[in-house]
């Protein structure tokens, strides 16, 4: 089937049905009965903006169409974090459920809903909210007729006739909303997400492809590109007829990897939910980037400006804050322009602050950052390679002077950051960016003398999660507990396991016990440890460890509020 923009309802066309496939595809074909379930239940509520968030591709997809059939706007939330989600609900007319209460739309309840209208061109599709790096996420409003040019030049590019499309970025986002969704909605062609971004499961995903008799298509990130793992059978795998990239410039020799591995294409896409896409790569070939159809840019004094029909105001000219070279066939990107901050009144350039860093044989990558605070002084998360990480505070001392120490040749002393943190590697969002909310949390142990230090995280499955810490030199719970040999008391460790426990599991319930508790070493300050939290039916299990060794495990027995086991 050939592309259909969003106004003219391809959902109501799609004929193909892909029964091969199992339940966590979404097949077009499959989705009118659902839209109408949450059409019936649409009817009886208020009209205006409502929030969407749905994790899994069937139901977002199912409805964010109901509410556009039914003369509604979509809001769509940055992220799914309960605050972030209790604030917007104060802005919007109302919250959708994870499903339609508890309404199925039979044949006949179907037969007596109003076929939907063509949709207007110029009515608000979508509201989006930037990813935060600098700032507060930004509001911002998609109209259809935005959506369905910026649709159209994908098709034109990379049209996706007998494809299938595996999603590893979030849908809430401009750029997985329109790759991972809805151009495959309006081609008409499968696709799936949500567990996808866990390379075991992509490596799946692809093999189930493969017996369907479609040729994938894979969205991706950077930060999911850099971190394929080598002894997966990819070469087993069938291959991607193409694999995208957007969020952050993807490193060199990390596109030459993914294709190494995933034996596909690279594309890179640039873009912002402000603008939409700009241009796109494959710098395997040629580093240089190339405009989108449609797009127009101009250069001037290392500026890029650019007028799309993607804008919301697409005979404006648009000021990007970026930095460019024109080159022969397009243009390289130079890093932010707006990334100046003045500390002491001097200017100093974030940019130049990393680059310095990365020219040091410890450090992977850096991002520097203006934390706001009133001290006016630099933050600064650092990648380091795996033998630099420093293990306890003396050698965390060590590595900050020998850093300092590096930027004191190239910088103003009150240029050098103040607030320093080292990870394995970057935390990003489902975009592959370091957002503002993650910025957060990695310094919040500045203001909250009582948590341990967040470094990052993975979770393997909805039931597990591997946390990395550090044990704040400033932790309150320090003060008075062997001043000459301090130490994190053992209920602190067994506190901090309940407590992020229901910040990632979500509510823990009452606490009933603990059993097989051990407590094997101490935890000092300074101390880097990783904390393996796993949902059980009657609770939580926990381990403490560091490169020392075991240091504290044990289950903890929680009640629900209403009188059931937690999990």
């Amino acid at each position: 089937m050939t592309f259909v923009p969003l106004t003219r309802l391809p959902w109501r066309r799609a004929s193909a049905n892909h029964r091969s496939l199992p339940h966590h595809w979404v097949d077009p074909v499959s989705l009118p009965q659902r839209i109408d379930a949450w059409r019936h239940w649409l009817a009886n509520q208020p009209a205006g903006h409502w929030l969407l968030c749905q994790r899994h591709p069937k139901d977002f997809c199912a409805a964010l169409v109901a509410l556009w059939e039914s003369g509604r706007v979509a809001v769509l939330p940055a992220d799914d974090r309960p605050e972030t989600l209790a604030r917007l609900a104060t802005e919007v007319d109302g919250t959708l459920p994870e499903i339609p209460g508890n309404h199925s739309t039979s044949h006949h309840e179907a037969a007596t809903l109003p076929y939907p209208k063509a949709l207007a061109t110029t009515s608000t599709a979508v509201v989006l909210y930037t990813s935060g790096s600098t700032g507060d996420p930004v509001r911002l409003s998609k109209r259809f007729d935005q959506l369905d040019a910026e649709l159209a030049a994908h098709a034109k590019l990379w049209p996706l006739a007998d494809n299938c499309v595996i999603s590893q970025v979030s849908h809430q986002h401009i750029y997985g909303l329109l790759t991972g969704v809805l151009h495959p909605l309006c081609s008409s062609v499968p696709f799936c997400g949500d567990e996808c971004r866990y390379p075991e499961v992509l490596a799946a995903r692809l093999l189930e492809a493969s017996d369907a008799g479609l040729a994938p298509v894979i969205v991706s990130s950077p930060a999911q590109l850099s971190r394929l793992p080598e002894h997966l059978p990819w070469r087993e795998s069938p291959r991607p007829v193409r694999v995208f990239s957007s969020g952050a410039p993807l490193a060199t020799e990390h596109a030459q990897r993914a294709e190494h591995l995933l034996h596909a294409a690279v594309i890179e896409i640039y873009g912002s939910t402000e603008t939409g896409g700009i241009a796109q790569r494959r710098q395997t070939q040629d580093t240089a980037w190339q405009a989108l159809p449609g797009v127009q840019l101009s250069f001037v004094d290392e500026r890029l400006a650019l007028s799309s029909p993607f804008l919301e105001d697409p005979k404006r000219w648009w000021q990007q804050p970026d930095r460019v070279a024109p080159a022969a066939d397009g243009f390289q990107l130079l890093g932010r322009a707006d990334r100046l901050v003045k500390i002491a009144g001097k200017r100093i350039s974030l940019d130049h602050i990393e680059h310095t860093l990365t020219t040091t044989p410890e450090v992977d990558e850096a991002r520097c950052i203006d934390l706001g605070r009133s001290d006016g002084r630099l933050g600064v998360v650092i990648a380091l390679h795996d033998e630099f990480i420093p293990h306890q505070h003396d050698a965390r001392h060590d590595l900050i002077q020998r850093l300092r120490a590096h930027l004191s040749h190239h910088l103003e002393r009150v240029a050098i950051p103040r607030y320093w943190r080292f990870v394995d590697t970057l935390p990003s969002n489902a975009q592959g960016k370091l957002d503002r909310s993650l910025v957060n949390r990695l310094f919040a142990d500045l203001d909250d003398t009582k948590a341990p230090r967040w470094l990052g995280e993975r979770r393997s499955d909805p039931c597990s999660c591997l946390l990395t810490l550090e044990v704040p030199e400033r932790l309150i719970f320090l003060e008075g507990h062997f001043d000459e040999y301090p130490l994190v008391p053992g209920v602190v460790m067994v506190q901090w396991a309940i407590e992020l426990a229901g910040k990632y599991f979500g509510e823990p319930g009452e606490f009933q016990g603990i059993e097989r508790l051990k407590f094997q070493r101490v935890l000092r300050p300074g101390s880097r440890f990783t904390l393996q939290l796993t949902r059980r039916d009657d609770g939580i299990a926990f381990v403490i460890d560091s490169h020392e060794g075991r240091h504290c495990a044990g289950r903890v027995r929680l009640q629900s509020r209403q009188g059931e086991r937690h999990g």
